[in-house]
């Protein structure tokens, strides 16, 4: 792709924030971690990678250097680059004798091709010492929906995701009711159908979904800071989803009583 071409593809990816509803990733882009490159990128580069849909983004060297291999056939997105030059300047200093100094300059921008995490296969990247327990019960429940939970770093927006895509469950906590929040998005997933996006409908089913789950699991957690959850959304909202969260509850509580006599562990090691 001529440089050209890749800058205005960049630069369009951008233009998505004022079409879309993609204020969450821009305000994502603004924590950094500190243990990635993508960490050291512009505020704009770094809002890119989250519009393409992912958390690590690396030059194709890049990411061999870490024994990872970019997929065949997978499609780099480009970041915005400085082109600079070096250029020669004269200048007088008091004694009006006259000295040439070099210095850089920016004399343009480049796109430069970069690939998803998701678009690469190899070793594991360790981020830090991050393990989610998940309860034995789940086990059957993971299975059947062909999910994949994923331990991820806190950048600062949320503590947890699911992917309507890869059917992929990531946590930044080891609180159980965060992954009973995203279980429950993919149940109604599998059950209702989501759309893409943070909608009132979609995140208070999840969230009181997860809160009768854990009542009747008999698991604690902080019920005012479900309620505020679903203020921020809309009670009105909750009232108009019940018959779709009795399902959800439903559909979880008889598969997690069905496999309560598997005492396996499922332990989710962090690495992504």
């Amino acid at each position: 792709m001529p440089p050209s071409d890749s800058i205005k593809e960049a630069m369009e990816t951008l233009l998505k924030i004022f079409k879309e509803d993609n204020l969450e990733k821009v305000a994502r882009a603004v924590f950094r971690g500190g243990d990635i490159p993508a960490d050291k990128w512009s505020f704009l580069n770094r809002v890119l990678m989250y519009l393409n849909e992912t958390e690590d983004a690396r030059g194709f060297r890049q990411w061999q250097q870490v024994g990872r291999y970019v997929k065949k056939g997978s499609k780099a997105f480009y970041i915005i680059g400085p082109v600079t030059k070096k250029i020669t300047e004269e200048r007088s200093l008091e004694s009006g004798e006259k000295v040439r100094e070099e210095k850089q300059i920016i004399a343009g921008f480049k796109g430069i091709p970069v690939f998803r995490f998701e678009d690469t296969e190899g070793e594991p990247i360790i981020r830090e010492d991050f393990k989610v327990n998940i309860p034995y019960e789940f086990n059957g429940i993971i299975k059947e929906l062909g999910l994949k939970v994923q331990p991820v770093r806190f950048c600062g927006a949320a503590y947890g995701s699911y992917n309507l895509l890869n059917k992929e469950i990531r946590l930044a906590s080891p609180e159980i009711e965060i992954f009973l929040h995203e279980l429950s998005h993919a149940v109604d997933d599998r059950l209702t159908g989501l759309r893409p996006g943070q909608r009132k409908d979609q995140e208070v089913t999840a969230e009181f979904s997860a809160a009768v789950i854990a009542h009747l699991m008999g698991y604690k957690i902080p019920l005012g800071n479900v309620r505020e959850y679903i203020e921020g959304y809309s009670f009105k909202e909750l009232m108009s989803c019940l018959a779709r969260i009795e399902k959800i509850v439903s559909y979880v509580i008889e598969r997690t009583t069905a496999g309560l006599k598997q005492p396996v562990v499922c332990a989710c090691e962090g690495r992504v």
